[in-house]
């Protein structure tokens, strides 16, 4: 920092010794008429203290303009010309001189011009806060903080179908769109939120439509949901057809499940812990109940635990059962079995006639392993239907085994006990291979104790090719055989079905 009364009195001081000194000079080499007056000598001294006194006044606002990144009060200071023909020092002119062409060449852009100091630099930019983000190739919306965000969901199942040697008319081909699903999700804060609508088997039916608060209950992470969400039963069910490693759910998934199927709009509470999960909803039926009569009433739980949790393998352990209170009248108590996919419905196991049911419990057992690329899942259930005639039940089981042969891994999900999304190392879309999967199913299902029930089993090879994480081409060929005791065609059949489905899930 200079020192100002050092400044004032070199201003006093450096004329007095400099001009004396010219004035000899000039008393030698011209004539004593052009030497410099005493008047003249005493304003000149005073204007240099003026000039000094304008320096210091820059000095001064280039000190502030610097530390605060405003050069604006600097370029806007008028520097006044030195009086008879005397320049400043060279430092301080080629510092006038720099800030005058910058004041004068810059555009008007609006901007305010900074000097290029690192305190002054603006922040650089964090990646984390940006406002769009594309997740799964669809934008996702959120706030600086990622408290706030909202984003698109759906998915696109086109599938196709051929049936071959069947004695009794089941063989049949054709394509279809079994789910064309469209939604939105979003949370603010701790409050999530979730709706779409699914056009399936030419209707349009509202799915996900709920709100989850996420908490704390007894130090554990927690979620509350009310409104209509999937049901939390069996490890293959739980997580919806999108993420089951086969084209459709199992016989127990698909089967062992309450009358009004896999949804119901209530309350669900889920409690998560280090390597176990636990559930237990209360709901009446969908939202598409017209409501000409009361609701069925299901109270459901479910619980998973992980014994072994490593990278080299997982150990899944599960058990869920519900109980459903059925209204006077309700029909469809038992659904037919599908063990072939959905496409051909003439390949069914059917449930005979159960007769009037007041009530049912469901339950059953789950267990899997996880273990590099290698995976297997094993589930059993068995319901079994109250009525005033005399209780009836049926059963159903599902062994599953599969490996990833490149390019992935299996996806459990050891949060829920489900299976989640693949993980594609190197997806096709980028230029890679993507990743492909084997697996192969034996199912059985048993309606033999209702009255009328028939009996159904179905070996499925099948294959996965996941191009990226939300599009996978699969392929299954199931060779089946049943024997139903009702319907239009009784009797034992068998056969083989051919089913592929391009799968787009976002």
């Amino acid at each position: 920092m200079i020192d100002h009364r050092v400044l004032k009195r070199a201003a006093i001081t450096l004329p007095l010794v400099f001009f004396p000194s010219v004035s000899a000079a000039q008393t030698s080499a011209v004539p004593p008429a052009r030497s410099v007056p005493q008047g003249d000598l005493e304003a000149l001294v005073r204007a240099q203290a003026a000039k000094i006194e304008g320096l210091e006044t820059r000095l001064r606002l280039l000190e502030t303009a610097s530390s605060q990144g405003s050069a604006a009060a600097v370029a806007t200071t008028p520097i006044t010309a030195p009086p008879l023909g005397i320049q400043p020092p060279p430092a301080v002119l080629a510092s006038s001189q720099s800030a005058e062409t910058d004041q004068t060449t810059a555009k008007p852009s609006g901007r305010t011009y900074r000097f290029a100091h690192a305190d002054a630099a603006p922040p650089a930019a964090d990646p984390s806060k940006t406002a769009v983000k594309f997740v799964n190739g669809l934008p996702r919306i959120a706030s600086a903080d990622g408290k706030v965000w909202f984003r698109p969901r759906g998915r696109l199942f086109f599938d196709g179908s051929a049936t071959d040697g069947s004695d009794q008319g089941r063989d049949i081909s054709g394509t279809s769109l079994s789910s064309v699903r469209l939604g939105f999700e979003g949370a603010v804060s701790k409050m999530s939120w979730a709706l779409e609508g699914d056009f399936a088997r030419n209707r349009v039916v509202w799915k996900s439509a709920f709100v989850t608060f996420r908490h704390s209950l007894l130090g554990l992470d927690a979620e509350t949901s009310l409104g209509n969400r999937f049901n939390d039963r069996t490890m293959d069910g739980s997580a919806g057809v999108g993420a089951a490693q086969f084209r459709n759910f199992n016989a127990v998934a698909g089967q062992i499940l309450p009358q009004r199927g896999y949804w119901g709009v209530g309350v669900q509470e889920r409690v998560y812990g280090s390597n176990w999960h636990a559930s237990l909803q209360a709901t009446g039926e969908d939202p598409n109940n017209i409501g000409d009569n009361n609701d069925s009433f299901t109270i459901l739980s479910r619980a998973h635990w992980n014994p072994v949790k490593s990278e080299a393998a997982t150990l899944h352990l599960g058990a869920w059962g519900f109980r459903e209170g059925l209204p006077a009248g309700a029909t469809g108590v038992v659904r037919n079995a599908s063990i072939a996919g959905d496409f051909n419905t003439l390949v069914r196991v059917l449930p005979g006639t159960p007769g009037a049911v007041r009530s049912d419990v469901g339950y059953g057992l789950e267990l899997a392993l996880v273990a590099g690329r290698f995976w297997t899942q094993n589930e059993w259930g068995r319901r079994v239907l109250y009525r005033d005639a005399g209780n009836l039940s049926h059963s159903a089981y599902s062994i599953d085994v599969g490996a990833f042969l490149f390019g992935g891994r299996p996806p459990y999900d050891a949060r829920r006990g489900v299976w989640g999304r693949t993980v594609v190392d190197r997806p096709v879309l980028e230029g890679g291979p993507g990743a492909v999967s084997l697996q192969a199913r034996y199912e059985n299902i048993d309606y033999s104790n209702l009255p009328l029930g028939g009996r159904g089993q179905a070996l499925t090879l099948g294959g996965n090719w996941y191009l990226s994480s939300i599009a996978r081409i699969m392929l299954d060929v199931t060779n089946w055989d049943l024997d139903n005791r009702a319907g239009t065609t009784p009797g034992k059949d068998d056969g083989h079905t051919l089913n592929a489905r391009f799968q787009l899930q976002f």
